[in-house]
């Protein structure tokens, strides 16, 4: 029985579930969750859940959630054991897709940790249009054991300093070469994307260009919840003409202190499997690996 959460004793069974898989009391969760919808923070409609044929217990569910202009990923699976079946992920799955598509969302992505991924599991993200993307290594650290300290010969700028144009230009030039590069196509929106909202909403140090001797070859996008601590730096990257010059350790070391200064306190990353160049910064860094996964992808059509 599938069912949208768009009720108290849905929302009271979905609290009960991520309590039971989180080791938390189901009443927290649901004074947690019933807190965000009241704020707006949360939609009950990006939320999919399938029901106990009693209707009393959620026994999988995923979430949706909306990234910038056209693009929203989706949580991964969360199922009580016994109920994650090819039929059940995949109609949640297509529901999410119809709701993202009512919200205009282009490119629907979901990353799937190797512990969750299952046969079922991989055969329900194909027959609802998802496509393997690539393999990611993720990392969480505390922020204070991340070194921010050495030399730099760099010079740094906000996007508020430097005009969007400049960013836009400098993104494109530096997702060039490398498996985590950004398709700048949607121009603006590509920046959007990047940073789950827009620019003029957020902390101007969210955006930067990096300089060198007047010259800007660096760009950083850096995101931080002070609530909760959570941060990530969603994009770093040189222009080609200035890689292997020892520029990364820099431009990483800026990110950290800049999402420090934001509020974080855990620093949450990751970078495809094939980016030899990431790797060895997160390793030379301290970064603490947590999990490899999956990424899927869907291009949603109008």
């Amino acid at each position: 029985m599938y069912d949208p959460i768009h009720a108290s004793q849905p929302l009271a069974a979905y609290a009960e579930l991520v309590g039971s898989l989180r080791g938390e009391e189901p009443s927290a969760v649901l004074e947690r969750l019933s807190r965000r919808v009241q704020t707006g923070d949360l939609d009950l409609a990006d939320f999919f859940i399938e029901l106990s044929p009693d209707g009393l217990q959620v026994t999988s569910s995923i979430r949706l959630i909306r990234r910038g202009v056209d693009e929203a990923i989706l949580m991964p699976l969360r199922c009580r054991e016994g109920h994650a079946t090819r039929e059940s992920i995949g109609r949640l799955l297509m529901e999410a897709r119809a709701r993202a598509r009512e919200l205009s969302v282009h490119v629907l992505g979901t990353r799937v940790h190797d512990a969750y991924m299952t046969p079922d599991y991989r055969k329900a993200l194909l027959d609802a249009g998802f496509k393997p993307a690539t393999r990611r290594v993720e990392y969480k650290t505390p922020l204070a054991q991340i070194s921010t300290e050495g030399r730099s010969g760099l010079v740094w700028k906000t996007m508020a300093e430097t005009g969007e144009s400049l960013v836009l230009n400098l993104l494109r030039d530096a997702s060039v070469g490398t498996p985590d590069g950004v398709d700048t196509a949607s121009g603006s929106a590509a920046i959007e994307n990047l940073l789950g909202e827009s620019y003029a909403e957020l902390d101007p140090r969210t955006a930067q260009v990096g300089y060198l001797n007047g010259e800007a070859v660096a760009i950083l996008f850096c995101l931080a919840t002070p609530q909760d601590g959570w941060s990530t730096i969603a994009f770093m990257g040189i222009v080609p003409s200035h890689r292997k010059r020892g520029l990364g350790l820099q431009v990483h070391r800026h990110g950290i202190a800049t999402l420090r200064a934001l509020g974080g306190t855990t620093y949450h990353d990751g970078t495809s499997e094939s980016n030899g160049a990431m790797l060895h910064l997160f390793a030379r860094q301290g970064c603490l690996e947590f999990a490899r996964m999956e990424e899927w992808r869907a291009v949603l059509q109008p």
